[in-house]
């Protein structure tokens, strides 16, 4: 430590203080705002199904099982490029997988949007899952390493208000859009559409997204990771400036520390012959390595949590507009009478091709969506004042019960309030899992790590589809306790959470000092 010019010079110091000397301000907030964008754009891709298809159903045809296969697809599309992408952050960089991604995504969409094959349709949304998998795995990554130690929590949930948004969004752009007449052709093989034009307009805040991760820089975290602590210097510079007003040369730090030696024994041990084989190779060591200790453990435990999680916000979660719908059809054709769900769910669809919005049900909609942006909201705010757990496990534990309770539901005020509190408390808990993976892993392998948990998230969400489109018009019950029995045991398993960064982070006064105790993956025995 050397004192010059007035301010105190670090030699030498671990990364996580040198993040923390950076400052928070604007460049913070850039990053924070440019995720947002993208949050907002993965959110779209995820919800579009459920209001861009059946307003296509009569123009293209589509039948039931038609309808059940694009959103199979899509969860399929990301659940089988989940791996890839984990890999190809960790040994590329998480900007470029942001950038590229974004960009061909929306290209696919736009294709997706001008196309009247079917079978292009259905590979098109295999596509957008494949690409879209990326950026909705890697962004916490990208945004949290950014972040110092006892910020990266409550920025990950407050993150997840923006995700809670897009579907928030989504139902008021599709009151305002999709009832519109509009034909208007476009040469002989595309006419556009009011669904099309809605298709569209969901590509500008991806375009946005990956138009803006090229202004800003690469995890500096992940350079560290990559043994380039010079690369890394060169960003904690520009944050430092960008934050302070100062030039970039008066960042008190001159070297970096390697907080995880064994990412550099990981790094000499991968000798290849050429860059395929060396990236094939590294994939191979990121994956043994989440399935060996010290790591096997967490990755079990996030990988079954983010599972049971994903299995109740994609499978019941995607039904409850349903729900609105039909008991306000219900309501119409028997005024002033009570209906169960079991009722609801023999409830015949009349035979329309006109997207219908009732009043009512985009209200309940939008109610479902604030309660949301508040649970994500106070989630935020507790994520660091309590333990790494507590959120995720009372979140689950409430969206289990509230699941459970739909079933004796007899009106849709009850089904509003029952279904706000487990849509909100569903999409806290997937985005604190997420924060939970961040928290616990290493950099060499966080990457991979909240991709394997978002792959079996996905293949959870694939299960439940299937679950409901084959029992919940005739035996219902059975979806919604499965999928009540499934959230309660990912509440269970939430207890198990061991402590991470955030709840050993000590503020130090002295440059040299760490912030950390232990380093995150010291959490577990770190010996191979």
């Amino acid at each position: 430590m050397v004192e010059g010019s007035g301010q105190v010079m670090c030699e030498s110091v671990d990364f996580d203080r040198a993040i923390h000397l950076t400052g928070y301000g604007k460049f913070h907030y850039e990053a924070f705002t440019a995720c947002a964008i993208c949050i907002i754009s993965v959110g779209f891709q995820n919800g579009l199904s459920a209001y861009i298809f059946p307003a296509a159903q009569c123009e293209l045809h589509l039948t039931s099982f038609q309808l059940s296969l694009l959103n199979v697809c899509f969860l399929a599309g990301g659940a089988a490029s989940s791996f890839l992408w984990g890999a190809l952050a960790d040994s590329k960089g998480r900007r470029t997988i942001l950038v590229s991604a974004h960009l061909l995504n929306s290209s696919v969409t736009l294709v997706c949007a001008t196309n009247r094959s079917v079978t292009a349709l259905i590979v098109c949304r295999f596509v957008n899952g494949v690409l879209i998998g990326g950026p909705g795995s890697i962004i916490f990554s990208y945004l949290a390493e950014f972040q110092p130690p006892n910020f990266r929590a409550s920025v990950i949930c407050y993150s997840g208000i923006f995700f809670t948004s897009s579907w928030l969004l989504l139902p008021l752009f599709a009151w305002l859009i999709l009832p519109i007449e509009l034909s208007v052709a476009w040469g002989p093989f595309f006419t556009l559409t009011s669904w099309r034009l809605f298709m569209i307009i969901l590509v500008l805040p991806e375009v946005v997204a990956g138009l803006w991760f090229l202004r800003l820089p690469e995890s500096p975290r992940f350079f560290v990771a990559k043994g380039d602590p010079r690369k890394a210097l060169v960003v904690l510079r520009r944050m430092f400036a960008v934050n302070t007003g100062r030039q970039a040369k008066d960042f008190p730090v001159r070297n970096l520390l390697e907080d995880v030696r064994i990412e550099t024994r990981i790094r000499n041990n991968l000798q290849c012959r050429g860059k395929t084989v060396k990236a094939l190779q590294e994939m191979g060591a990121q994956f043994r390595r989440l399935f060996r200790a010290p790591l096997l453990y967490v990755t079990m435990l996030t990988t079954s949590i983010m599972f049971t999680n994903m299995f109740g916000v994609f499978g019941l979660g995607w039904w409850l507009p349903e729900l609105f719908v039909r008991f306000e059809r219900f309501h119409t054709l028997h005024p002033n009478t009570t209906a169960t769900v079991k009722e609801l769910a023999l409830l015949t669809p009349p035979n329309s091709c006109k997207p219908s919005f009732d009043a009512a049900v985009i209200q309940s909609t939008v109610v479902m969506g604030i309660a949301s942006l508040l649970a994500n909201t106070l989630s935020g705010f507790f994520a660091g004042r309590v333990s790494l757990r507590v959120i995720p496990c009372t979140t689950m534990l409430s969206g289990g019960v509230s699941a459970a309770l739909i079933y004796w539901l007899t009106s849709s005020w009850q089904n509003l309030i029952v279904a706000s509190i487990f849509q909100s408390t569903m999409v806290t808990a997937n985005m604190t899992i997420g924060s939970v993976v961040v928290e616990l892993f290493p950099t060499s392998v966080g990457a991979m790590a909240i991709c394997l948990t978002m792959c079996a998230g996905r293949m959870g969400a694939m299960l439940s589809n299937l679950v409901f489109g084959l029992l919940m018009d005739d035996h219902c019950e059975i979806p919604i306790f499965v999928v009540a029995a499934s959230v309660l045991v990912g509440a269970g398993l939430c207890f198990f959470i061991p402590a991470g960064a955030q709840d050993k982070y000590k503020s130090g006064n002295g440059c040299g000092q760490r912030q950390i105790e232990v380093a995150v993956v010291s959490t577990f025995d770190t010996k191979l």
